[in-house]
């Protein structure tokens, strides 16, 4: 009998092998498509245009960065200002211009292979100010483990004007000041092969700068025209240091067509694909090519007054202990230094509000 089993077992698993059919998916291959992220506000060192080209859809890698463009912005009176290249894909005016209240402004690109694209105009709409922010520390504990995510939470109060379809973004950015700039390992151990990885401190003051990433927090007001937003969230800062939190908070003004897109993005954003989820469609923004009026172009170019409140927010008076983030301990004698190089996520300049 047992022969006979394995016998059996033996021709079920010679037939399921069988009936397996490799399965060779046709992956289709789209052109590189240009992706423009751009953005004219009123306060100086806040613009900025970042181009990068669409990855093959089997790379593994992100978009590719687009260098050596020509990119400018134009106003309604005919004011040409450059926005010159401070990083591979990163484009920003000189560190004091700032657009004006009321004005439209359009966006010209051209690549370096001398495809142009455009955008249509937009016009930087005032903003109200913000009122009053708070911080309320919380911390909730982390599903399926013993830890606890500890933070505070940091939102704000603002009175909307008694004007129609105006429409807010809030983003911020935070500033962490370095004390490591680079690292270093050495072999401490050349029979066996191993080595030791230290920091090298900064030669000068160093912050690296950490923008929003994957927010689109933004909102209208078509239910609350001429009344107070409450207690709107903005961020959660971490507990992982009793060392005071810097971070800039911006208030932004947006157009009827920029909160369309972005809203329309968000959705896609929050879409996760279940099985009664419409299929997403490919969002088109406001920029076109000038000589191939059928290519597609991906992005948005927009123009917005902008409100920024510095906050520092004291996290020694938090119960319980933060999160260490742990070092590498600093290379041993005789040492050396790293220099802070200005990157747009690292800046040996100190912050506006900086006080420390």
């Amino acid at each position: 009998m047992k022969l006979v089993s394995l016998f059996i077992t033996l021709v079920l698993a010679t037939l399921l092998c069988q009936c397996v059919t490799p399965i060779n998916p046709d992956v289709r291959t789209l052109a590189p498509t240009l992706v423009v992220d751009g953005l004219v506000t009123d306060q100086p060192g806040r613009s900025r245009v970042t181009l990068s080209l669409t990855a093959d859809y089997t790379s593994t890698s992100l978009n590719y960065l687009v260098e050596k463009a020509t990119v400018f912005v134009t106003d309604n009176t005919n004011q040409r200002t450059t926005f010159g290249e401070i990083s591979p894909g990163y484009y920003q005016p000189d560190a004091s211009w700032r657009g004006n209240s009321g004005q439209t402004y359009t966006l010209h690109i051209r690549l370096s292979d001398g495809r142009e694209y455009q955008s249509k105009s937009e016009r930087l709409k005032p903003v109200a100010p913000i009122d009053s922010i708070y911080v309320d520390y919380s911390q909730q504990l982390k599903l399926g483990t013993d830890s606890f995510d500890k933070g505070f939470d940091v939102s704000l109060d603002l009175k909307d004007p008694a004007n129609p379809d105006d429409c807010y973004r809030w983003s911020w950015v935070h500033y962490e000041p370095l004390v490591y700039c680079g690292l270093i390992k050495i072999l401490e151990c050349p029979t066996c092969n191993t080595y030791t990885t230290y920091g090298l401190t900064c030669c000068n003051r160093c912050w690296d700068v950490i923008r929003y990433q994957n927010l689109i927090n933004i909102t209208s007001d078509n239910a609350i025209n001429g009344n107070r937003i409450s207690r709107r969230p903005i961020l959660r800062a971490p507990f992982n240091s009793y060392q005071p939190y810097y971070v800039e908070i911006e208030q932004q003004s947006l157009t009827k067509e920029a909160f369309t897109y972005l809203s329309s993005l968000k959705d896609m954003v929050q879409n996760t694909g279940g099985i009664f989820d419409a299929a997403p469609a490919l969002l088109v923004g406001n920029i076109s090519s000038v000589s191939k009026s059928d290519e597609l172009v991906l992005g948005y170019f927009g123009a917005s007054a902008m409100i920024i409140r510095p906050l520092y927010i004291d996290r020694s008076k938090a119960p319980g202990t933060p999160d260490i983030i742990l070092a590498p301990p600093p290379q041993p004698p005789p040492t050396s230094c790293a220099e802070c190089v200005e990157t747009p996520g690292r800046t040996q300049k100190a912050p506006k509000w900086w006080v420390f």
